[in-house]
């Protein structure tokens, strides 16, 4: 028998469980939750318990036995900018996620959902490839003013997953390939993979306009907005990330409802659908400097690139860089998986994570905190 990788992947509304056999999904669930039961949370942190039992209600109802799991991984949380790939999941983890985590995010939940069920069947825990994986070159990081620098965030999940593949296809190793790879989702992200390692992006709010975000925004428009006095700073951020892009122009988010609308006909329709792949290829161009012009493939994935439209628009104009690979959906699970399965090979050992929280000079400083906020909560 191969070994059992459960694997703990949170969204806003639901929890994506599956469970491998090496590199085979044995059992893939989506776990739904009512959005008028989760809105009743007033942070992220406080689902913890109602996600943790819907996950061990699942395991058994379909008699899977947790005991058997050689590894758990989890989705990566909103944590300081680290190195990418494996990190075994431990208390300091756990209490940068629950006191000092960049965002309140569902995300955030995975590795503690993953630690108490390890804990009590002592099974090892790791998160893999964190949102916030940091392979930046120096360069990517400085913006126009020293106050501000850069903090990576993006699919790195699912970009590096659909990279080592198609490096695979390509017979190469995934280590000696460039790749710019665009994750076309709700929110869009572009990558440059560079020898295995992503080494710049073009994150959602820094370049095209997507189903539910502004995307860039020329700061002297953006400056005048938010000093407009006609939106506060949460109604400003809903207004870039949820309420903006295809969403903003057009009622809906739905790119498949979007795409019939301009087959349709409908003139406004075509115009913010044609804008945004003209953006997303002009992502696409911005990125290619980085690499030199030495680009293997050009990928396409995430769930917008189900859509032939879309993709064909895009291909037209970066083409000329390099070829375009098209892989529809996401393979979150599956990476998940395939992390789990390298450090139960010895591909690659797991790292402790030890990055000092934002707003804390030392470790030290920050443990104290925490044990304070622990005692409060008693």
């Amino acid at each position: 028998m191969g070994k059992l990788i459960f694997a703990i992947n949170p969204g806003s509304t639901s929890t994506k469980i599956a469970l491998f056999e090496d590199d085979k999904m044995l059992i893939k669930e989506e776990l739904s939750y009512d959005a008028a039961d989760i809105s009743k949370y007033k942070r992220a942190i406080d689902q913890l318990e109602m996600r943790k039992q819907s996950i061990l209600d699942f395991l058994e109802k379909h008699q899977i036995d947790p005991k058997k799991f050689d590894i758990i991984v989890a989705r990566g949380g909103s944590l300081p900018p680290i190195e990418g790939g494996a990190y075994r999941v431990d208390d300091y983890m756990v209490d940068v996620l629950t006191y000092a985590p960049l965002a309140q995010h569902v995300s955030n939940l995975a590795c503690m959902i993953g630690k108490e069920i390890g804990d009590q069947y002592n099974i090892p825990v790791i998160i893999y490839d964190a949102p916030g994986s940091d392979e930046f070159i120096p360069e990517a990081k400085m913006t126009g003013l020293p106050e501000v620098e850069i903090i990576p965030v993006s699919h790195v999940l699912n970009t590096r997953k659909v990279a080592r593949d198609t490096a695979k296809k390509l017979g190469k190793e995934y280590e000696k390939c460039r790749f710019i790879v665009a994750h076309l989702g709700g929110g869009i992200s572009i990558n440059a993979h560079c020898e295995g390692r992503i080494i710049d992006s073009v994150y959602d709010d820094m370049g095209p306009m997507s189903p539910q975000r502004a995307g860039r925004i020329p700061t002297r428009f953006m400056a005048k907005l938010c000093y407009s006095g006609k939106y506060t700073y949460d109604e400003m951020k809903r207004k870039l990330i949820g309420q903006g892009g295809v969403i903003a122009y057009l009622g809906t988010q739905d790119l498949r409802k979007v795409t019939a609308m301009v087959e349709s006909g409908d003139e406004l329709a075509k115009k913010v659908f044609y804008t945004m792949a003209y953006q997303i290829a002009k992502g696409i161009g911005e990125l290619a400097p980085v690499l030199q012009g030495k680009i293997d493939r050009i990928i396409l994935t995430g769930g917008g690139a189900h859509g032939k439209l879309l993709t064909d628009l895009i291909s037209e104009r970066v083409s000329f860089l390099a070829p375009v690979e098209i892989v529809p959906g996401e393979k979150e699970m599956e990476a998940l998986a395939e992390g789990g399965l390298r450090v139960l090979i010895g591909i690659e050992q797991p790292k402790t994570f030890a990055v000092v929280p934002v707003d804390f000079n030392s470790r030290e400083e920050f443990e104290a905190w925490a044990a304070e906020q622990k005692a409060a909560s008693k």
